[in-house]
């Protein structure tokens, strides 16, 4: 569902305090592209053209320009999904209250298990330095 940038953080922040004991929210962030039903045309060419216009096509594709496009941000959970396009002239505005978003509802992110595992791999590190310390003293 498409919402305004004020309307999508005030849902992004439900979404954050509904899965705060079960589930989880996947936030995507990437350009929006005005011009995806031309992209579509070229795939299309690319694909029934020879492969050397292909990689003519794919090159013109990716080819780099100074247009400034809009962000697209999306939101997701296992029964909704939530999209805003944000404009370039907003896009601080926006993700300043996004940041804040985020810190507010940082409690509630799971820590990885790596920690846990670094803190074991250190400490049967530290056993073997001491085991070869007192085997060194025996001797």
């Amino acid at each position: 569902m498409l919402l305004n940038n004020d309307e999508f953080l005030a849902a992004l922040a439900e979404l954050f305090v509904a899965t705060r004991e079960n589930g989880s929210v996947t936030v995507t962030v990437k350009r929006y592209d005005y011009e995806g039903v031309k992209q579509e045309r070229q795939k299309k060419r690319a694909k029934t053209a020879s492969n050397e216009e292909a990689m003519q096509l794919i090159v013109d594709r990716l080819s780099l320009d100074d247009a400034e496009y809009a962000t697209l941000v999306r939101a997701n959970t296992e029964k909704r999904k939530l999209s805003t396009l944000v404009a370039p002239s907003s896009l601080d505005v926006f993700l300043a209250r996004y940041h804040g978003l985020l810190m507010v509802n940082a409690e509630s992110i799971k820590k990885k298990d790596r920690l846990k595992k670094k803190k074991a791999a250190v400490k049967l590190l530290a056993a073997k330095k001491a085991r070869s310390k007192k085997s060194t003293v025996k001797a």
